[in-house]
């Protein structure tokens, strides 16, 4: 396998994350170029559509850096296990812990030490094979929760997107109660008045749903990366005991 080739399979998660925000930023152009955006603000009175973009620009920006840094740390890591897991191994060894803060971008070297720690401890539980599960969930619990986070945040876009028809369903009530009985002469303004509670239920409808599936593709493709991190810390944990056993 080509250098290049290796290169572009390491870190497809960042360039399917850049490819996705590549097709959403386009898209915002035509809506903004259209004047779709003004339109739907324009229609908002509870404003929650702008919170709701705001939210999911902030949320986007969280998911592109820490599919970022997961790309960078499976790259760290496939190069542990393809070639570099001894000389690794022998580097976080002779790594004093209280100097490790000096390099916490290292995160597999940080891992290693970790799992050489476990691996030569003759206390604990006295069972090596537990302590290293142990000290994979620790870190897996670590990768898992932006990934978590993120979840939360798309259900939180959904949540905003009801509470702003119901919003807009209660202006629609509150124009109805404050307004003339309807009759032949006075419909077309009280359809006029209804409109903006209409506008408001709808707009941040659609806002909430669209950004929740548009976050929702990204924190799967980092949901992915992080799973095949995790599976990479599986693989050197094992090649780890093995070389102790040896």
């Amino acid at each position: 396998m080509s250098t290049d080739l290796r290169t572009a399979r390491q870190h497809q998660y960042s360039q399917i994350w850049l490819l996705q925000a590549g097709i959403v930023a386009f898209a915002f152009y035509v809506a903004f170029d259209r004047s779709y955006l003004q339109t739907m603000f324009d229609a908002d009175q509870s404003y929650l559509s702008a919170i709701i973009l705001l939210v999911f620009a902030c949320a986007s920006g969280h998911a592109a850096w820490f599919t970022l840094k997961t790309s960078s740390r499976i790259e760290e890591a496939q190069n542990a296990v393809r070639s570099g897991l001894d000389k690794g191994r022998r580097q976080a060894v002779n790594v004093p812990s209280d100097s490790l803060h000096l390099s916490a971008g290292d995160f597999v070297i940080r891992y290693i030490h970790d799992l050489a720690g476990e691996t030569s401890n003759v206390g604990g539980s006295g069972n090596r094979q537990d302590d290293t599960s142990y000290m994979l969930e620790v870190y897996a619990d670590r990768l898992r929760s932006p990934v978590d986070l993120g979840w939360y945040i798309v259900d939180i876009l959904i949540r905003f997107g009801l509470i702003g028809t119901i919003i807009g369903f209660i202006l629609i009530l509150g124009a109805l109660a404050d307004g003339p009985i309807p009759t032949g002469d006075n419909i077309q303004a009280l359809l006029i008045t209804m409109s903006g509670g209409m506008g408001t239920a709808l707009y941040t409808t659609l806002a909430g749903l669209v950004s929740a599936t548009l976050l929702g593709v990204q924190y799967v493709v980092l949901s992915r990366s992080v799973e095949r991190l995790i599976d990479l810390l599986i693989q050197i944990r094992n090649r780890t005991q093995h070389m102790e056993a040896a």
